[in-house]
């Protein structure tokens, strides 16, 4: 069974965010509460491409799922989710996460506004990265 977690980096991410936008916050406890009570919505956190748009979600995803490419292709399990209702509001976050196929495990390692950009020099980046290179196979 997939089990998923949130990291304490993720969690701070979350308690800042509940005090800068409240409702966005709320939504994403919401979905990732939603998530972790459904196995067949977390074997789709590694269907790159799950999900479809916004504007066209296939059959009626909520998400989109797509894999940190750039991180990928350094050895890093890393992806990142999409939560449609947000980017039709215009909020546009991600969920940044890593995943353990040994233990079919999901780790939550981030909740940013998109614009980080994925650029290896951003803080966020920086951090994500730090926290992905710490783990190791008994913590998590």
């Amino acid at each position: 069974m997939y089990e998923l977690i949130v990291s304490d980096d993720a969690a701070g991410d979350l308690e800042r965010l509940l005090l800068e936008k409240r409702t966005v916050a709320i939504r994403i406890i919401a979905l990732l509460e939603q998530l972790s009570c459904d196995q067949d919505l977390l074997d789709r956190l590694t269907q790159d491409g799950y999900g479809g748009a916004p504007k066209r979600p296939v059959r009626g995803a909520v998400i989109n799922i797509g894999k940190w490419i750039s991180a990928q292709k350094k050895g890093l399990n890393l992806w990142r989710m999409r939560d449609f209702e947000l980017s039709r509001q215009g909020h546009e976050y991600r969920v940044i996460y890593a995943y353990n196929p040994s233990k079919e495990q999901y780790l939550v390692l981030a909740v940013v506004e998109r614009d980080f950009d994925y650029d290896e020099s951003h803080s966020i980046t920086q951090r994500i990265f730090a926290t992905y290179n710490r783990l190791d196979d008994d913590q998590w």
